[in-house]
């Protein structure tokens, strides 16, 4: 019934972490699609210029991972999935079995929704929006950037980071026609793709998604590093991104 997708950059302890927990909470492994390219130092020059907007100021790593956000919306439509879960490899834990908690989640959602974000980045409750109830799950998310008490940005729209979202498949096709050039890491960007779009998004609260992995390491060999970033240079500097 439903399709996942990781979006991977190729270090290993994170793929090993990710498919104990499918296995945990009952993620079928025949059902999640690995997008591991392509990495920073994979992205051409032709693939720059087609998804990049310019003066976009944009880190390679960013552009790889929102590329791979893309191309895991575009398998949905293509393969016409009516709904999916995009996660990213940084997810610590699960609260409980996921394919269930999905169930809740299409229980509750009207029959607009568009797409769900959960994750460990931000508490609805925070929002000021609707009001969280013990026998909820779902909350719909304002498009407007939210500050808290003393005027600070707590939101920069309807996203909640990238890290984990169920969409349908309407929702999918919208994204894919929008989301191309990108500006801005993929949870950064969703937002001005959600406002154009006009897609009802929605939080979990709680979330389903209980931790964040914070290890990081490189995805390049050091002998490969110098080439990597004077090829990456020339090309931004190339295409004015």
């Amino acid at each position: 019934m439903f399709k996942y997708y990781l979006i991977h950059n190729l270090e290993e302890y994170r793929k090993t972490h990710m498919l104990s927990l499918f296995e945990k909470y009952d993620i079928p492994i025949e059902d999640v699609k690995i997008i591991e390219h392509p990495n920073k130092d994979e992205l051409t020059y032709k693939l720059k210029k087609r998804v990049v907007q310019k003066k976009s100021n944009i880190r390679d790593g960013w552009i790889s991972c929102s590329y791979k956000h893309y191309l895991a919306i575009q398998d949905v439509v293509k393969n016409k999935y009516p709904y999916a879960v995009v996660m990213e490899d940084n997810i610590g834990d699960f609260f409980e079995n996921v394919p269930e908690r999905l169930l809740k989640y299409l229980n509750e959602l009207p029959d607009d929704w568009g797409i769900l974000y959960d994750s460990v980045w931000g508490d609805y409750r925070e929002m000021n929006e609707l009001k969280v109830a013990k026998d909820k799950l779902t909350y719909l998310k304002s498009h407007n950037i939210t500050r808290n008490k003393e005027g600070k940005i707590i939101s920069g729209g309807a996203t909640r980071a990238a890290q984990f979202y169920f969409l349908n498949y309407d929702t999918a096709k919208k994204m894919e026609q929008l989301f191309i050039p990108f500006n801005h890491s993929a949870d950064i960007w969703m937002n001005e793709v959600l406002r154009r779009g006009n897609i009802n998004s929605f939080w979990s609260e709680p979330s389903l998604v209980s931790a964040k992995l914070n290890k990081q390491t490189s995805t390049l060999v050091d002998k490969n590093k110098i080439l990597y970033r004077v090829k990456s240079k020339i090309i931004n500097k190339v295409l004015d991104i």
